[in-house]
This record gives C-alpha cells, sequence and structure tokens, in this order.
C-alpha cells in the first residue's frame, strides 16, 4: 500500500534533511523528558501518570510547517509557532490531558494481560521474579503501555493540529474508528510499539550487563541510572526520526475521495465488553495471589546428615512456615515467631519480651508495617501511622523481606545455618532424624549473623530434629557460651518449626481495612 510506505520514507528524509525540523522535534520532546524526570524525583509514579502537555502541544502547532516539508521537499515553511500556539494550543492542551487518561487506562489494561502471563509462566516453572521487577515492571509496562495507546488517538492530534473544531466529543472520540485507512493507525500502532520495545530493550541490556559488575547499593542505583538515561536517550531519538512520519500519515489520511468506514458500534461494544472481562480477571488473579505452585522437590533426605539438614531447611522454607525461638535469659524468656505465608504472600514477625506488648511486623504484597529498619524507598504509594508511632507503607514488602531469607537471617528470627560446619546424625526413628552440629566455632557462625574475629568460644551445639517423611524441620535446640572482646555471649534457645497448608500469616487488626495504595499495589505487584 503506496501512502503508509511513502510516510515511512519521508518522514525519516524530513528529520535528517531538515536541521530545524530535527532540532525542533528533539527539543520538545527532551523538555517533556526533563518535565517527567523532575516529577519522578518527587514520585516515580508521578512521571508516568503527567500528561504530554509540553511534547503535544509544541509539535502539534509545529505540524502545519513539518507537513509543507514532507509535501514540497524544497520547499521553505515558516514554523510560525507563537501564533499556531496561541490559535490551536488550548485544544492540544485539553486533548493531551483527556488522551493521556485514555492512553493510561489502555496502558494498564495491556499490561495488566500480558504481565499476569508472563509471570504465571515464569511461577509454573518455578522461577522467582527479584524485588526491583516487582517495583519498576508496573511503571515502565504502563508507561510503555501508554505511549503505544496514543497511537489509537493519531487522528484526533491530527485534527487538532490541523485547527478543527473539537469541541464535538462524540465526533473526536469516533475519529480513530473513522480513519479513512485504518491500515494507516496500524502504522502508527506498530511505530509507537518498535521505540517503545527498542527503548525497553536497552533498559534491559542495561541493566542485566551491570547486575554482576556493580555489586555495592551506590554503584547499582548509578548503574540504573544509566540504564534509564540510555533508554531514554534512544527513545527521544527514534521520537524525533518517527515525528514527520506521524504528519506524513495524517496529511495522506486527510487526503482521498473515499468516505470514511467507521467501524460498527456493536463490534467496538463487544471488544470492549471482552477486553473489560479479561482484565478483570487478570486483576482478581493477580489480588487473590492465585497462581501455579510447582512441587518443592523430593520429600526424602540425603543420607548424609549435613545435606540432609540444608535440605530439609529449603524444603521448609519453600513452604508455607512458621519458625518459634525460644530465648531462655535472666529476667525472662524472649520468643520470637517468624510465619512465612508464601500462599498469600505475607510475613508476619513477632517478638515478644514478656515486659511489654509483642512488637509486631507485617508485610504482603500492597503493606510494610512495623518492621525495624526497613525503608521505604521511593515506590511507596501512601504512609500513615498505625500504633506506637510505627508506620505502615503502601508497598509490597512480602518480595523486600523474602529475599532476606527470614528463615535462617540469625539470632533471634530464624533457625541455624546449615552450611557453617559438618552436623552427624545423633538419633533416628521411623519419621523423624536428629541431627547436630558440636563444633564450637561452627555453632557460633550458625547462630550468629555476624562475623567476629576476635570471638572465643568456650562451648557450642545444635541439635535438630527432621522430619523424614515429609522433609522438613520440626524443631531443635542450641547452646552457645562464648566471648566477644570482654562481653560474653551466652545463647540458650529452642525452636518450633511447623510448615504446610495450616500455616498463616494473619494480618494485624492495628492496619484495619486497606488503603487505596495498597489496593494498587495488590494489583500490579504479583
Amino acid at each position: 500500500m503506496p501512502a503508509p510506505r511513502d510516510a515511512l520514507r519521508d518522514g525519516p528524509r524530513v528529520a535528517l534533511n531538515r536541521p530545524r525540523v530535527f532540532g525542533f522535534a528533539a527539543g520538545a520532546l527532551l523538555c517533556e523528558v526533563l518535565l517527567r524526570l523532575a516529577l519522578a524525583t518527587v514520585h516515580p509514579l508521578l512521571g508516568v501518570l503527567c500528561p504530554p502537555v509540553v511534547a503535544l502541544p509544541l509539535l502539534g502547532a509545529a505540524a502545519p510547517a513539518v507537513n509543507v516539508c514532507v509535501a514540497v521537499p524544497d520547499a521553505t515553511s515558516a514554523f510560525a509557532l507563537r501564533a499556531r500556539l496561541r490559535e490551536r494550543g488550548p485544544a492540544l492542551f485539553v486533548l493531551a490531558v483527556a488522551g493521556h487518561l485514555v492512553a493510561l487506562a489502555c496502558g494498564a489494561a495491556v499490561f495488566l494481560l500480558l504481565d499476569t502471563l508472563v509471570r504465571w509462566a515464569i511461577y509454573a516453572t518455578g522461577g522467582t521474579v527479584p524485588t526491583v521487577a516487582v517495583h519498576l515492571t508496573p511503571l515502565l509496562g504502563v508507561a510503555a503501555g501508554a505511549f503505544v495507546a496514543w497511537g489509537l488517538l493519531a487522528p484526533a492530534v491530527a485534527r487538532a493540529a490541523s485547527g478543527d473544531d473539537l469541541s464535538d466529543f462524540r465526533s473526536v472520540a469516533r475519529a480513530p474508528l473513522r480513519f479513512r485507512d485504518r491500515r494507516r493507525i496500524a502504522v502508527v500502532l506498530v511505530l509507537h510499539l518498535a521505540c517503545a520495545l527498542v527503548a525497553l530493550g536497552l533498559f534491559g541490556v542495561c541493566v542485566a550487563l551491570a547486575r554482576d559488575t556493580y555489586p555495592t547499593r551506590t554503584a547499582a542505583l548509578v548503574s540504573l541510572g544509566v540504564a534509564f538515561v540510555s533508554a531514554i536517550g534512544a527513545l527521544v531519538l527514534l521520537g524525533t526520526l518517527a515525528y514527520p512520519v506521524h504528519v506524513a500519515l495524517a496529511r495522506r489520511g486527510r487526503g482521498g475521495s473515499r468516505s470514511p468506514t467507521p467501524v460498527p458500534a456493536r463490534r467496538v461494544a463487544l471488544v470492549a465488553l471482552l477486553l473489560t472481562a479479561l482484565v478483570a480477571g487478570a486483576s482478581a488473579i493477580r489480588v487473590t495471589e492465585t497462581r501455579p505452585t510447582p512441587d518443592v522437590g523430593p520429600a526424602s533426605l540425603p543420607a548424609e546428615a549435613t545435606d540432609a539438614y540444608a535440605a530439609a531447611l529449603d524444603r521448609t522454607a519453600a513452604r508455607d512456615h512458621r519458625v518459634t525461638v525460644r530465648h531462655a535469659r535472666e529476667g525472662g524468656a524472649l520468643v520470637s515467631t517468624t510465619t512465612v505465608d508464601r500462599t498469600d504472600r505475607r510475613i508476619r514477625l513477632t517478638v515478644d519480651q514478656g515486659a511489654r506488648r509483642p512488637a509486631v511486623g507485617y508485610a504482603d504484597s500492597g503493606v510494610v508495617y512495623g518492621v525495624a529498619g526497613f525503608s521505604p524507598g521511593l515506590f511507596a504509594l501512601g504512609e500513615r501511622d498505625v500504633h506506637d508511632s510505627r508506620g505502615a507503607y503502601a508497598l509490597p514488602g512480602y518480595w523486600s523481606l523474602r529475599d532476606e531469607r527470614v528463615i535462617t537471617d540469625g539470632f533471634p528470627y530464624g533457625l541455624p545455618d546449615p552450611r557453617t560446619g559438618a552436623w552427624t546424625t545423633v538419633d533416628e526413628t521411623a519419621d523423624t532424624r536428629t541431627v547436630a552440629l558440636t563444633d564450637g566455632r561452627a555453632v557460633f557462625d550458625a547462630l550468629q549473623d555476624a562475623d567476629a574475629d576476635d570471638a572465643t568460644v568456650r562451648s557450642g551445639r545444635v541439635r535438630m530434629r527432621l522430619d523424614t517423611e515429609r522433609g522438613v524441620v520440626l524443631g531443635g535446640s542450641a547452646r552457645l557460651n562464648a566471648t566477644i572482646g570482654e562481653h560474653d555471649l551466652v545463647r540458650n534457645l529452642t525452636y518450633d518449626a511447623a510448615s504446610g497448608p495450616a500455616v498463616d500469616a494473619r494480618r494485624p487488626d492495628a492496619l484495619g481495612a486497606r488503603s487505596l495504595g495498597e489496593w494498587t499495589w495488590d494489583v500490579f505487584a504479583y
């Protein structure tokens, strides 16, 4: 079909051979990007929600001049930007705001559908999703989807840029459906999709290359910034080349004698109803945490004691589990309970020191509450004080805590580490096996989540009971008498572990009903 081919040829020609057109388009897009980056420093979500109030009015006002360059390669055309902005700027500004609402809705719908399919496939194969992906993917996905969805609004933008009256909302809404040649709007969508995929691909490549090269947090943030700058630069360059293509397609779309051929309203309503149902279904799947759960591995334990305890610990950690650690000490026992509900993606931490109300921490796919030392970062969608001035942040905290492997994070929350020394089997019955660690230094390392070169261990012993039928940890005990520098370290610990469907990490009553920010993360974090 000649018109789209001509537009794809003439558009880049104008951009590359007309420095004024190239510089103007690049400058307008760069100003749009800088505005979004400035808003993103306040909150990343603002960089996505902000309508294109800079690029769309500027590029729309300059479209008639660029159209002359497309039609007559040797012609000189004045931009007359100030006059055209006075004439068409208000309509283009209103279209930027209203159109972005439509584009965001379409982008969110596409993201929820595609991301649910991708995550389902990852979980079905036993894979996991890193925390940074949980935080960034919704923003990048919705932004890319909205960028592509703006291609559907190209006819309305062309009408506003040409000076047509946009007061008739029904006529504007029908513009994408009455495009004289719908294959041209398909070209626009493909053009936007190609730009988005190139930018996202470049971002992914930069992140992947920097993942193993920059191990520290600061270097990781720098590398993430480099990835963003590279992706944004590519998007600005591609957008600069695509802008004259838009103008060329809109020019050809208004030409010709063929009458408009609108899509039947019933067909549009049926497609809208089907997409709404699919998005509602995907959202329900995500909110209810419905996903495949592959087998966690064979229940049988290895013959070697060290490997047996490590396998039992891994199997316990992979299931819904609860670990209670009791530390007998002068002045009263300290009891800590860690509950990890992987089925519903919830974690509850409780520390009871007897003299006061137990301290409770909690995290799920939409909130983090009362977790000491937790930094909410930029992605929280709200904060509120709940109890004892402890904040609750609307953030998918389950993934952040899950990455810390809460089952073995040292006293007082977890079980002894399995790989600090050689374990031996000291007792075995029909369905229970008891393994022990007796080397003092190995016991110190298994119980303490820190290295101490000046530690002197006088005695130490750990005994853990394993369920040989289910291949999980049942509990045990640990004793440690050591000195670190001039300070005595005495541990007298008792462990109790439970795993399986009966384990539930209950949401604290103090949190009350979920906030809007929590519900938002519940939908988009999956």
